[in-house]
């Protein structure tokens, strides 16, 4: 016995002595004897005992019954039933009590002691059930995720405070009906109530990303699954689904993949999107009939409206192109800005002919519609570059500079033409001398003639705790001494393939270069250094064995160095990126995404990418404190960044301006010559 305080509540003296004198011999204590309803009412709130033996039948104006209920409500105290009486209309009343026993007179000792410690032990379990009820409900009150508690016809039995936002109405009114009646799939015949649910053992049913429209109406986005609930030999007993609300995230994702693809000025997709969809064409060739055309275009004396009245109206004259080029081609072909007066359509199914055509149509067009900006007129004319598509033409790198060889040859024989280009043309193949850059380069790696800048990439929060990082950076030395940098030589290399030899080249000379710096304690040691690394790169798997080595070789930790791939070079060649990302992660490097906002990437791409850092677009950092979009775009990338608990860096900080609106944003780190100019490493 754990001596269990009892309160006896019975009108007739005797048997309550004799109960008293049977419960003390059992080990119980009796803390108290009342005689009638208030007395016990009055002495169950003194003495607070663990149960109450209480008689049906008591004199006066409350009954035991009514003392019980009284008993309860105020303390909770469990109450077994002593009756004499057995009567069918006495128990149903007794029942609404909730009495935690029932024995009748006269009874037996055992029976006595058997019905008090099986109701004690009832009431514990019920108030360790409870306890778990309340911890539960907590929980489910306060978790972000909808759920939704059903019988096996998904008919609703609960719903938390976020499934209640969701579904567009409270519990109480949902309770009974089905989920179908709350909640259907937009633009599906299938409804919550017909998903297969009934798969083997305990696995949930998932889904993500459909469209749910509510009881009220309203369109969400959401992510989630359905469950069993089990009952003995695995028959069903009802179900749980859970609903994450997708919406805001579905419209942030969609807004970058928007921007991220389309030129913000008209509204007509981007280089990056234009070659992907160059891309996909050559993939999908059905046969050697099949032609496209590819034209590019540069607008004449651009540069003279733009200098003489202003960026405004250069912008007003692209937005112009732009719709001359929209009303001239069809919804099949594909239209883009890809530079600041270029712009590219692919004429799809068409032949040569035919696409010289279109591009004379187009010309025509924008030379019948002057230009005019405050009473300034302008003559406005392109030039034209033309190269068929095919299945021979090579890859959509040949195809996009072979069309811009051709542009480059229109405009510099006067504008207002088009011109066709053909491999074996010697103005073609004049064109083409930037290949001497391919012998200057290796020559440069052979001598060594490249050298390392750095530039500092500091915490925008002194709060924040980061310490301070630095890119490297890379310049080459051209025979007579001076700096080439790497507007004037990388694009070459990354045309004819180079970018891996140089690529090779950084890592061997900043690991060197940073053992250096480290015994000599230099400031620039202190903290990580980014080292970039081009598309190509990548795809090389010695690669990675060369980077492990050399940080073995000078006793390096690889937590000091983050590699910077660009946004475009890692979806390209997703498959292959998130390998040697994964592979140099496992020893200990970091990632950052470099120039993330410039290509065609979306949220689906970057969950994949097992990156550290973003560095947001510097296209989108250097205007935003003039540009509103430009704002937006950095605000959404550093939000989704954060989301994913991906630290944030902005680049080209020219101004204390543009810091200010970064601090203001939350962006993690900045880089840009408000910060610091590059300079040497060593």
């Amino acid at each position: 016995m754990n001596n269990e305080r009892i309160l006896i509540v019975e009108d007739e003296k005797i048997i309550a002595l004799d109960l008293q004198r049977r419960l003390e011999h059992f080990g119980y204590r009796v803390v108290g004897m009342a005689s009638e309803g208030r007395e016990a009412i009055q002495v169950a709130s003194e003495v607070q005992p663990d149960i109450v033996l209480m008689d049906i039948h008591l004199p006066g104006e409350l009954d035991g019954i009514d003392a019980a209920r009284e008993i309860k409500h105020r303390s909770g105290t469990p109450v077994i039933f002593l009756t004499a009486y057995s009567d069918e209309k006495t128990l149903e009343k007794a029942k609404q009590v909730e009495p935690v026993g029932y024995i009748c007179k006269p009874f037996k000792e055992r029976e006595l002691y058997s019905t008090i410690d099986i109701a004690l032990y009832k009431h514990e379990m019920d108030q360790k059930l409870q306890k778990q009820e309340r911890l539960f409900s907590a929980i489910l009150h306060s978790v972000e995720e909808a759920i939704i508690a059903t019988d096996v016809d998904m008919a609703v039995s609960f719903m938390n405070p976020a499934a209640e936002a969701i579904v567009g109405c409270n519990g109480s009114a949902a309770q009974g009906k089905k989920v179908s009646e709350l909640l259907s799939i937009e633009g599906a015949r299938s409804t919550l109530d017909s998903f297969d649910i009934s798969p083997e053992g305990n696995r949930a049913f998932f889904f993500d990303n459909i469209l749910i429209r509510n009881s009220q109406g309203r369109s969400i986005v959401a992510d989630g699954s359905v469950t069993r609930i089990h009952e003995k030999e695995n028959a069903t007993e009802g179900y749980v689904v859970t609903l994450r609300d997708m919406t805001e995230l579905k419209r942030l994702s969609d807004t970058i993949n928007y921007q991220a693809s389309h030129d913000n000025l008209t509204g007509l997709s981007n280089r990056e999107e234009f070659a992907s969809r160059l891309e996909d064409i050559l993939k999908t060739f059905a046969s050697e009939d099949e032609r496209h055309v590819l034209l590019f275009i540069d607008i004449d004396r651009f540069k003279a409206v733009n200098d003489s009245c202003g960026p405004l109206a250069g912008d007003e004259l692209l937005r112009q192109i732009a719709g001359h080029i929209q009303a001239n081609i069809s919804r099949r072909d594909v239209s883009a800005r890809i530079g600041g007066d270029e712009f590219a359509i692919i004429l799809k199914d068409c032949g040569l002919d035919d696409g010289i055509n279109v591009a004379r149509r187009l010309q025509e067009a924008v030379q019948a519609t002057k230009f005019i900006w405050q009473s300034k007129v302008f003559p406005v004319t392109l030039a034209m570059g033309a190269v068929p598509v095919t299945m021979s033409s090579g890859n959509t790198h040949a195809i996009i500079a072979a069309a811009d060889d051709a542009c480059h040859v229109a405009k510099e024989e006067g504008g207002n033409k088009i011109s066709v280009f053909h491999a074996e043309d010697t103005t073609f193949q004049k064109r083409r001398g930037e290949m001497e850059w391919i012998a200057k380069i290796n020559k440069a790696v052979d001598e060594n003639r490249f050298v390392l800048y750095y530039q500092p990439i500091v915490p925008l929060s002194a709060a924040s705790g980061y310490g301070n990082k630095a890119e490297i950076l890379v310049r080459l030395v051209n025979e007579d001494g001076s700096i080439a940098r790497p507007g004037d030589f990388i694009p070459a290399a990354e045309r004819y393939n180079l970018m891996p030899l140089i690529d090779r080249w950084v890592v061997r000379n900043s690991m060197k270069a940073y053992r250096h710096l480290l015994d000599k304690g230099a400031e620039v040691s202190k903290g990580v250094v980014s080292v970039n690394l081009s598309g190509p790169s990548i795809l090389d798997e010695e690669l990675i064995g060369i980077i492990i080595d050399e940080v073995k070789e000078y006793g390096l930790s690889p937590e000091s160095f983050c590699f910077e791939i660009t946004e475009t070079a890692a979806i390209q060649n997703l498959t292959s990126a998130i390998h040697f990302m994964k592979k140099l992660k496992d020893v200990g490097f970091t990632f950052a995404l470099d120039d993330f906002g410039s290509g065609f990437s979306s949220f689906g791409y970057l969950s994949n990418l097992p990156v550290d850092y973003l560095k947001i677009d510097g296209s989108f950092v250097q205007t935003i404190d003039e540009s509103l979009i430009s704002y937006a775009m950095v605000e959404s990338i550093n939000a989704i960044g954060h989301v994913m608990g991906i630290k944030t860096i902005a680049e080209f900080v020219k101004s204390a301006a543009i810091k200010k609106r970064l601090v203001d944003i939350g962006v993690d780190y900045a880089q840009g010559y408000e910060i610091a100019e590059p300079a040497p490493l060593l």
